[in-house]
């Protein structure tokens, strides 16, 4: 996240700080995300990284179940702002009728998506499915945040020899309160999937963004 980033959103986009951000965005609320995900001017909603597996997984020939998830964590408005960006990016404007009141809701959104599979010489790497999705404090792994809601979603491809490779990708809903009340640090977003663990990291700036877009008394 860059501070010129933060400073511009948080000044054209009061309506998004309060207090509409304590419930759910009604429709000038999400007008106004797509805007910022059309100008690409939403950096302070979202916080993104690559979950991998440990190290010295997948070494070697073979087929190996570790391709890496792209993960973005937003406001709701972050979120929607997000899909903007990228409907537009496939000439495909979103509209305020397509989000959903799933989209709308207050809290911290979690999105993995799982990258396609890819090789390198005599090995293959395809993701393995999700099966659950939790937010772990990285200095302090006793604090563990479970998601009040989570969708899996299947996904798919096709690969050079005609066959499919399956997966999933992953929403997660986060309580507001529950984010904010962790320690200071950084925080991990933990994917628990059939095979192993893989794990990217809000960074405690990251984390100081996107809750100065969020009034302190928010709730659920």
């Amino acid at each position: 996240m860059k501070t010129s980033r933060l400073i511009l959103l948080v000044s054209t986009l009061t309506c998004l700080a309060s207090p509409l951000m304590a419930q759910t965005l009604d429709d000038a609320a999400v007008a106004a995300a797509i805007k910022a995900g059309e100008t690409k001017q939403y950096d302070a909603l979202v916080s993104t990284c690559v979950a991998t597996p440990g190290f010295m997984e997948g070494f070697g020939p073979g087929i190996h179940p570790t391709s890496a998830f792209d993960v973005t964590v937003a406001t709701a408005a972050g979120r929607i702002a997000f899909m903007a960006a990228q409907a537009k990016r496939l000439y495909k404007p979103l509209t305020v009728s397509a989000v959903t009141e799933e989209m709308r809701q207050p809290g911290l959104h979690v999105l993995a998506y799982a990258q396609a599979p890819s090789s390198s010489g005599n090995s293959y790497y395809i993701p393995s499915p999700i099966e659950t999705l939790v937010l772990k404090h990285k200095q302090q792994p006793a604090h563990v945040l479970q998601p009040e809601t989570m969708a899996l979603e299947p996904a798919e491809w096709k690969n050079l020899l005609g066959g499919t490779v399956q997966g999933n990708h992953a929403v997660a809903l986060f309580a507001l309160d529950a984010f904010r009340a962790l320690p200071p640090g950084d925080v991990d977003v933990v994917l628990v999937t059939a095979a192993g663990e893989r794990r990217c990291k809000i960074g405690q700036k990251d984390r100081v963004a996107l809750m100065k877009t969020v009034p302190t008394t928010a709730t659920r």
